[in-house]
């Protein structure tokens, strides 16, 4: 039998790898909410213009990306839909193309595979030869392979590599190596993934932007730690040791900088990796460390992921109340975004919960919403594919034709 349920409020303390972690994520200042002063009638308060709608073009699409990377992909949706229906008014192409190029981010960051590859398409064909074009179509590579369309991947990547000439801007350069690696890890190829990452980490000290050289360093422990996994035969290498010190130590720097999503993200693959070595504390100490950066970065779909783990940590040792807590929570956190895959596993795990507690018509109706949810993602990834590969057909018909 499993052991008895502890407490739902005796939360295990965090593992020592993560306890000056935590100590700072509790003592970091919470920012002061602005207080907003009432407009001076109704009327005033309906026409006044957002802010940050009043700001020039290129930089309301600059923050939009900032939001989109840093998990507040509402809010970048929301700028980009405001501003294109504008552009799209003044005739603006090459602006049209690159708001397309940041809704395309935006969607691929949700997990909306079918939107990124639509506005993905969008911005190529608008953008003329350049840095911008490179951008997006990697970004447009990344959303393709998580279509599992690698052949169609693969060509975009190609022919953006082509365009790395005509770009002298060390950062741009960055991004195409750093998003490159990214592709190949949506196409499962992790050595591909470390190589091009590698690659962009190089050039890092040819440029400055703090938040973008901590989170390609994150990016790149992440992306060692899965390689690390895949050959360490379910016990802990010394390389696993010196990576899980490495992220502790990058984390830390990221917390104090107050750049919370890149530890939210990379706790989620450090606690697999310790899960796939048996190591079930310090992988609930990774995610209770993301629990918290998800909670300063505002990113509650990141935090059901998260939370989903956790769940399944405490389904295994058999605690399950806790794990009924982590998971509902996780039902509810995802339920509010787009990561359908996610949102399929919680109501699974779900499932597993209730069956192992003898709840049948629970565990049954969970398993059913799981199936359905999981035939909405194979619609819409094959929606994605499909509308890929008709503007890859439109594309060599032109070709024909001239």
């Amino acid at each position: 039998m499993p052991p008895h349920d502890d407490p739902i409020d005796d939360k295990p303390a965090a593992g020592p790898r993560f306890a000056h972690l935590v100590t700072a994520l509790h003592a970091g200042p919470q920012p002061r909410r602005q207080r907003r002063r009432a407009p001076a009638n109704a009327e005033a308060a309906a026409e006044a213009t957002p802010p940050h709608l009043q700001q020039p073009i290129d930089e309301q699409l600059d923050r939009a990306e900032i939001c989109s990377r840093s998990g507040r992909i509402d809010e970048a949706v929301a700028i980009c839909t405001a501003l294109r229906a504008r552009l799209v008014a003044h005739g603006d192409p090459q602006s049209v193309g690159w708001c397309d190029f940041v809704l395309a981010l935006s969607h691929l960051n949700a997990g909306r595979a079918k939107e990124a590859v639509v506005s993905g398409y969008r911005a190529i064909g608008k953008l003329a030869s350049g840095p911008r074009l490179l951008r997006s179509l990697v970004v447009l590579a990344t959303a393709v392979a998580r279509t599992g369309d690698a052949a169609g991947a693969l060509e975009l990547l190609e022919r953006a590599k082509r365009l790395l000439p005509l770009v002298d801007s060390p950062r741009d350069r960055f991004l195409f190596w750093a998003n490159s690696g990214g592709t190949y890890h949506a196409l499962g190829d992790l050595q591909r993934s470390v190589e091009h990452s590698t690659v962009a980490e190089g050039l890092l000290a040819e440029f400055e932007d703090p938040y973008v050289h901590s989170a390609m360093r994150m990016n790149l422990i992440v992306q060692r730690l899965g390689l690390a996994v895949a050959r360490c035969n379910g016990v802990e290498t010394p390389e696993l040791t010196e990576l899980f010190a490495a992220f502790t130590v990058q984390a830390e720097r990221l917390v104090a900088a107050g750049q919370h999503y890149p530890v939210a993200k990379g706790s989620e693959d450090v606690a697999d990796a310790y899960i796939a070595i048996g190591q079930y504390e310090q992988a609930r100490a990774a995610l209770q460390i993301g629990v918290k950066s998800a909670d300063a970065a505002k990113a509650s779909p990141d935090r059901g992921t998260l939370e989903l783990r956790l769940g399944r940590i405490e389904r295994l040792a058999g605690q399950y109340r806790r794990a009924s807590a982590h998971i509902g929570l996780a039902l509810e956190l995802l339920a509010e975004g787009a990561l359908l895959k996610e949102l399929a596993e919680a109501h699974l795990e779900n499932s597993l919960l209730n069956e192992e507690r003898q709840h049948w018509r629970a565990a049954l109706d969970s398993y059913r919403q799981s199936a359905q949810i999981r035939e909405r993602l194979l619609v819409a990834q094959s929606d994605a594919r499909a509308h890929a590969l008709e503007v890859r057909l439109s594309i060599e018909r032109q070709r024909g034709e001239a």
